[in-house]
């Protein structure tokens, strides 16, 4: 149900809601003398005037919510811009840049007065706008570093990544209000009205949730990353690295340094917090700066791929670079957060191993009990400033670096658990020198050959996300064994590379990711990372064992999953989390 369903109530509702508070603008009380206000009571989204901007799917238009209609004199501006907003951008927003705008006067419609909010309808959002909202949705971003650099020039060129919806109310030379928020965010706070509106309609009243929240189905699309983290925070709980200083506000954090960076904020390592660098070695020796080898050998902008060789290269890029960070805390609900900021760039100036600034700044936040988990991705090469990395759901701070919720991650590379183990990221230790990032059989909370742990994209049937199953055939038991096995990055490649294989079982020098590796840890006992004991397995046995004999049928599966010897089976999704009716 839309906002423009609700017109048809008229008054009556109002009434009942606001109790003897004339509605009419023309039965206006008389104002009472202005009051001054501060720069915090202006500015944001607790502004005292209520000031709120919404989108409305069904007439195209933002609009612009307040608490009660202008008063004499008052004028409300809105525009839609595209921009590269940063931490002061909402602050330092320029009423005088909103000149061009239609100004707004008058009484606003009463459609909303039920639940304390009139609306004043803005412009449409232009399709080329709402289209902007996708184009982090491409693969290349993560595989091609060459091609993702050049994007990353025409975005900034065309005005920057993210469509902002922004507005004034002035009176006279005096500002009233000002807001900044992103079109996703207003998308969101669009549908809760709706959603508010609808629960008065059925029930008569309105029962706020508990929370950050607000008012919004179990299961509903969600647009915002803002919205969305919300939704994470309160069923997964606080994410440690960010110390909480209000309803939707929030330190940053800094993944050179793991430390928080907020204004006032004691500069010292959190309480559960750990963090490392992910070394880079070529023939074990540290390599700790860039060679000029990335795409057609260019230097200047960060790539995964700018060393020409190396020991442990990354899965996901197929390359080799210097510099890159992975943080992990674990919460009092029992969830583990981990923070992984790569594509190192600007080590020309400060270093690679000093440089903050990342253009892959990614987040995982998983509980191993519930399944329950949550993915968060930034906007990759243009939000990357990794000495100021905010909280997905701060209201005022995400907007800078996050990307609007993508299911990506769950369909390539994260298919049947959240955390994904290689030479390359387990080179980050703890200060008891196990892997940062939570591993079987060495973290307690994941328990080897634990098959049946639930795992569960937060909201993801909503989204139109999935979760590929998992191969569960006799013949790959070898490896389900220990772990489980799906989807098609996961069986094509990541087991062969794990297994001294080449990506698919392809000629090793027609494989991208093994054209990266030195030949040192080419042998036999530094390519075969699984299993994890060779136990008497050497080059030559190797073939007729029964792991090769298992990724052999990985392959085959792989290439025709309707192979009556492949057998699938769903992951499990966990208690809590009900599989959507079919």
């Amino acid at each position: 149900m839309n906002l423009r369903s609700f017109r048809s109530l008229g008054f009556m509702i109002a009434l009942a809601s606001v109790a003897a508070v004339p509605l009419l603008a023309n039965c206006a009380a008389p104002e009472d003398p202005e009051e001054d206000l501060s720069e915090d009571a202006i500015t944001g989204a607790d502004n005292a005037l209520g000031l709120r901007l919404t989108y409305d799917g069904e007439t195209g238009q933002v609009n612009a919510t307040l608490k009660d209609s202008l008063k004499s004199g008052e004028q409300l501006r809105i525009r839609i811009v595209r921009g590269a907003p940063k931490l002061d951008s909402e602050k330092n927003l320029s009423c005088a840049d909103l000149s061009v705008a239609q100004p707004i006067t008058g009484a606003g419609a009463r459609e909303l007065a039920a639940v304390g909010k009139v609306v004043y309808r803005g412009p449409k959002v232009d399709k080329s706008m709402i289209d902007l909202l996708k184009v982090y949705d491409d693969h290349r971003w993560q595989s091609d570093p060459e091609w993702a650099a050049e994007k990353t020039k025409e975005i900034l060129a065309g005005g920057g990544p993210k469509v902002l919806v922004e507005a004034c109310i002035t009176k006279g030379e005096k500002v009233r209000a000002k807001l900044q928020t992103p079109f996703e965010y207003a998308w969101d706070e669009g549908n809760d009205d709706a959603a508010q509106a609808a629960q008065v309609q059925s029930t008569g009243s309105l029962n706020l949730l508990a929370g950050d929240a607000g008012v919004r189905p179990a299961e509903a699309r969600i647009e915002s990353m803002e919205k969305y983290g919300e939704k994470c925070v309160a069923e997964l709980g606080e994410i440690p690295f960010f110390k909480k200083l209000g309803r939707g506000k929030y330190d940053t954090f800094d993944c050179r340094d793991f430390v928080g960076t907020g204004a006032g904020h004691d500069p010292a390592v959190m309480a559960g917090v750990e963090g490392a660098l992910i070394p880079l070695t070529v023939d074990d020796r540290p390599h700790e700066k860039c060679d000029g080898a990335g795409p057609n050998g260019t230097k200047g902008y960060s790539s995964y791929d700018c060393v020409s060789k190396c020991d442990k290269a990354e899965y996901l890029s197929q390359g080799c670079e210097p510099g890159p960070t992975v943080t992990t805390a674990k919460n009092d609900k029992g969830t583990h957060w981990v923070l992984l900021c790569r594509k190192v760039g600007g080590g020309e100036d400060k270093g690679w191993l000093k440089t903050k600034r990342f253009d892959d700044i990614a987040m995982i936040g998983h509980n191993p009990k519930t399944g329950k988990t949550c993915f968060f991705q930034n906007q990759i090469g243009s939000g990357n400033d990794g000495e100021h990395v905010p909280h997905p759901a701060d209201r005022e701070k995400s907007r800078t670096l996050w990307d609007s919720p993508k299911g990506y991650c769950t369909e390539g590379c994260h298919t049947t658990d959240p955390f994904i183990q290689t030479p390359w990221i387990n080179g980050a230790r703890r200060r008891d020198n196990k892997p940062i990032v939570p591993m079987m059989g060495y973290h307690p909370d994941f328990e080897v050959s634990w098959n049946d742990s639930p795992y569960y994209v937060l909201n993801m049937d909503a989204q139109g996300w999935t979760i590929p199953k998992q191969l569960v055939s006799d013949e790959v038991g070898p490896c389900t064994s220990c772990h489980r096995v799906g989807g098609s990055t996961w069986i094509g490649s990541f087991a062969n590379w794990t297994t001294g294989s080449a990506n698919g079982g392809r000629p090793m020098g027609q494989d991208g990711f093994w054209n990266k590796i030195t030949d040192r840890y080419k042998a036999f006992e530094k390519s075969h990372w699984m299993p994890m004991r060779l136990d008497g397995l050497t080059e030559q046995n190797w073939p007729q064992s029964k792991w090769a004999k298992a990724v052999e049928h990985m392959n085959k599966c792989n290439n025709d999953a309707q192979d009556p010897s492949c057998i699938w089976a769903d992951v499990p999704r966990g208690r809590g989390n009900p599989a959507p009716s079919r």
